[in-house]
């Protein structure tokens, strides 16, 4: 008996993992990734790619550190800093495909434009994927899988407010995922909407330059650096320390902490929803 076929839509971290996982099992994958290049978010490029969800900006350092972030099987460097610049993770990616040798299961510029269910699928569980080659629209082709895995990630696209008086607005508008660098904002006065972690990263950076920036947000942030007690990931922390205290006490501690660091009151912060 063949083994089956499994489509993965995307080739970022978790569609990696999933060709890995699925060889592992004695699955057959092939996996439609809609760029050039393999790493999803982490691979960067100077202008948004046709398509493209989720980016890098060029400062970008990650919020999670290597040790929640690296697979299992397949550790970081030891030289790896505990927050990557975003050009590490991107290399770490493509070390972690030529290692477990997934690229050869990958179908680059080749996008999946519709997936339904075969007409015999209350039978045999199938599903046909239709994909069209990126830039060829003339370029189709219609294939049969036993699975799909879907794999293009949560910030596939992005969410743009509608804020009465924009469109009328005469000034530069756009979301983050069209920020690269702080230099046109030279000189300028900059509104940043949301307290998020791009909207964080953007504002402290576009500050260096501009002659003002607000931060505006509607129900404020818990601020905490990177790194714990002793110089400890925070997020190593949270996970393997604190979590099997309950958590209104882990709430507690985390609020006690940051406002220990910045009095997020006198800063308009204030956050009403706990934590975690």
């Amino acid at each position: 008996m063949s083994s089956k076929r499994v489509a993965i839509i995307g080739a970022g971290v978790s569609g990696l993992t999933s060709i890995k996982a699925c060889l592992e099992e004695g699955l057959q994958p092939v996996c439609f990734e809609q760029h050039d290049d393999l790493g999803g978010v982490w691979y960067y490029s100077d202008d948004v790619r046709p398509n493209q969800g989720a980016s890098m900006y060029r400062s970008l350092i990650t919020n999670s550190s290597k040790e929640m972030m690296s697979f299992s099987d397949f550790p970081f460097p030891k030289d790896t800093p505990p927050y990557l610049p975003y050009h590490r993770v991107f290399t770490y990616l493509q070390d972690y495909a030529e290692h477990f040798d997934l690229k050869k299961y990958i179908r680059f510029g080749t996008q999946a434009s519709r997936v339904q269910k075969t007409e015999d699928f209350e039978q045999s569980g199938r599903w046909e994927v239709r994909t069209v080659q990126t830039g060829r629209d003339d370029v189709r082709e219609t294939e049969i899988f036993d699975a799909v895995m879907v794999c293009n990630g949560v910030f596939a696209r992005p969410y743009v407010p509608d804020v009465p008086g924009m469109s009328d607005f005469a000034g530069v508008t756009m979301h983050s995922q069209q920020y690269r660098t702080n230099e046109q904002f030279t000189g300028k006065k900059v509104v940043v909407v949301g307290a998020g972690n791009s909207a964080g990263d953007a504002a402290a950076e576009i500050a260096q330059v501009a002659s003002q920036v607000y931060l505006s947000t509607q129900d404020g942030a818990w601020v905490l650096p990177r790194l714990a007690q002793a110089g400890v990931p925070r997020d190593m922390m949270l996970r393997r320390v604190l979590m099997n205290m309950p958590e209104f006490v882990v709430n507690r501690i985390i609020k006690g902490e940051a406002n220990t660091r910045l009095n997020h009151v006198n800063y308009g912060l204030a956050c009403p929803a706990e934590p975690l």
